[in-house]
């Protein structure tokens, strides 16, 4: 009889962990669906499930396949598949497991900057995993990944979404986070905005903080008229995307309202104001052909 998926998995991975691991390896890339628009997700979450099952025994596989560098598992191959695996496994088991959990979510800090855009995605997912088994807690915890751009990124991602948004009771931390994050943007240097990190946390910054106000409500709202101080352009179309949010609308107009408010009245002057005549007719263009 042929095996299917579940037993296949387990009889690989069973022989991966007393060291012969390329059976496993070989199983997974065969049913990565890579190279392909979408990894085989319903394999990724087979593995997990399966090295949450085996509990601490699986650890040093599950770790050497989230460990795989882009040299050894190249991005947009069969064999990317193995640390996306790899990092799903580490919330699956960190969700689990509480006497191991806050060592592998340092595990899955590590991979949140990965250049490997599926890795990153999997680190999402893996946070938001262990967000539905701690709540609050790790809130707190993931202040220390609030220096990075897509560490910053990870966790509003993740933060603004099921399992881990239902699990939070109190919106201070949340809000705390939202700040947080708020700040690195702006207060990076204005190379940065090249970065794919800082594009990638402006990105969260425009979605996360809808879904913790539908959530949280006011505190939320307060905060975003904090923001709105900030003179970065970038930012301020954030904020201005998110008071024009439908679904806000619907609940919150009075503190959508303020927020607009704040935008207005925080809005730069033109810079000379006494000669702002609107724009004008640009001939110079055609003053340089005729000058040739």
């Amino acid at each position: 009889m042929t095996l299917g998926v579940p037993d296949a998995m387990s009889r690989a991975l069973d022989e991966a962990i007393i060291g012969r691991r390329e059976g496993l390896f070989d199983f997974l890339a065969r049913g990565s669906h890579l190279p392909g628009p979408r990894a085989n997700d319903a394999l990724a979450e087979a593995f997990a499930l399966a090295c949450r099952a085996h509990g601490g025994r699986a650890d040093s596989v599950v770790l050497a396949m989230a460990r795989l560098s882009a040299d050894e598992a190249p991005g947009a191959t069969p064999l990317e598949f193995l640390p996306v695996c790899g990092v799903l496994a580490l919330g699956a088991r960190a969700a689990s497991d509480e006497a191991a959990r806050w060592r592998l979510v340092v595990e899955i800090h590590s991979h949140a900057d990965d250049l490997r855009y599926r890795v990153r995605d999997a680190v999402v997912d893996a946070l938001g995993r262990v967000g539905g088994a701690s709540g609050d807690i790790l809130v707190g915890e993931t202040a220390k990944w609030m220096d990075g751009y897509f560490h910053a990124a990870a966790v509003l991602r993740a933060i603004g979404r099921e399992p881990w948004l239902p699990r939070i009771h109190g919106a201070a931390g949340a809000v705390s986070r939202l700040a947080d994050a708020f700040e690195l943007a702006r207060a990076a240097p204005r190379a940065a905005a090249r970065y794919p990190g800082r594009k990638a946390l402006v990105e969260a910054l425009g979605r996360a903080p809808i879904a913790v106000a539908l959530r949280f409500g006011a505190p939320v709202f307060d905060l975003f008229v904090q923001w709105t101080a900030s003179e970065d352009p970038e930012l301020r179309d954030v904020i201005s995307a998110i008071s024009s949010d439908k679904r806000l609308n619907s609940r919150f107009a009075t503190d959508l309202e303020r927020v607009r408010s704040a935008l207005k009245a925080t809005r730069a002057p033109p810079r000379n104001p006494d000669h702002d005549v609107g724009p004008t007719r640009d001939r110079s263009g055609a003053r340089r052909r005729g000058g040739r």
